[in-house]
């Protein structure tokens, strides 16, 4: 009687054991921390910007980086969203080209994954340039004035 007590125990607390392990390996290689989510797609416009002004009729933000002026019309952390947003513009006859990126605000990333909710959703043009607009000024607070 002792001897079967003694076994279910020790049989308990390694099967226990074995599911903790499996857990937490599994929770480990699953979760999103912001240091692996930073991956942001940048949509710029595919014209070369020289010393001229460029008329672009939608909402847009100029940034200098690395000696180069891009403009930026909008950003996504989903690569379906802008694909999305690429082919929308391609039909109304602008160039966007979509270059991935780092960001190192983890508030404006946080941010920019509930803007793409919001974009994902969109029907028309109008609303999804909307969403373009507010991703370009929340990237301009919590970014470019760090």
């Amino acid at each position: 009687m002792k001897m079967n007590f003694i076994i279910s125990v020790i049989c308990s607390l390694l099967l226990g054991y074995l599911c903790a392990t499996f857990l937490f390996q599994s929770q480990r290689s699953t979760s999103t921390t912001f240091q692996d989510t930073n991956q942001v797609y940048f949509l710029q416009y595919s014209a070369p910007v020289g010393k001229e002004e460029v008329q672009i009729p939608y909402n847009h933000l100029l940034v200098e980086e690395g000696g180069q002026d891009h403009i930026y019309i909008g950003m996504t952390t989903s690569e379906e969203n802008a694909k999305k947003v690429q082919h929308e513009y391609q039909n109304l006859g602008v160039e966007l080209s979509i270059r991935e990126g780092k960001v190192a605000s983890e508030e404006f990333v946080s941010e920019l994954v509930q803007y793409d909710i919001l974009l994902r959703s969109t029907k028309t043009s109008e609303e999804m340039n909307s969403v373009l607009a507010t991703i370009l000024s929340s990237y301009e607070e919590f970014v470019l004035h760090q």
